[in-house]
């Protein structure tokens, strides 16, 4: 029996390299659910989980992204500037296995980085827009 395209696991690279994952990434109505310490750090960005309220906040250089499990909107901000920008999402993150899946474009894009999806190897391929690598 042949391996369906669907039950083949997604891949991620980010600027050449495989992303490793503690779990597999996932899809969610055609979005790709990635592991939040997994995609922000292969970024670059500094992670802090706020377990009470069940918040992420993620740093890197001037922007500062806020997501809130279950909750389908991420804030963007720019820590030199007054702007916050409210992105909505298709897939809210939400927690799995203990570990919190959170959308690969969007927070991808939120720290200007280049997201493309192959389908036919189910692959992201993610370009950062970092100078210094």
């Amino acid at each position: 029996k042949r391996v369906s395209e669907v039950e083949t696991d997604i891949q991620v690279l980010v600027d050449g390299e495989m992303l490793e994952t503690p779990i597999v990434p996932q899809m969610v109505n055609n979005r790709t659910m990635l592991p939040m310490r997994a995609i922000f750090e292969s970024l670059g960005a500094k992670v802090e989980w706020m377990e009470e309220d069940r918040i992420i906040f993620a740093t890197k250089g001037e922007t500062l992204i806020t997501l809130k499990i279950g909750f389908d909107k991420m804030s963007v901000q720019k820590i030199s500037s007054d702007e916050n920008l409210a992105v909505v999402l298709e897939v809210a993150p939400f927690i799995t296995n203990n570990h919190t899946l959170v959308p690969a474009r969007a927070v991808s894009e939120a720290f200007n980085a280049k997201v493309d999806w192959i389908r036919e190897t189910r692959t992201v391929i993610i370009k950062t827009a970092d100078e210094e690598k």
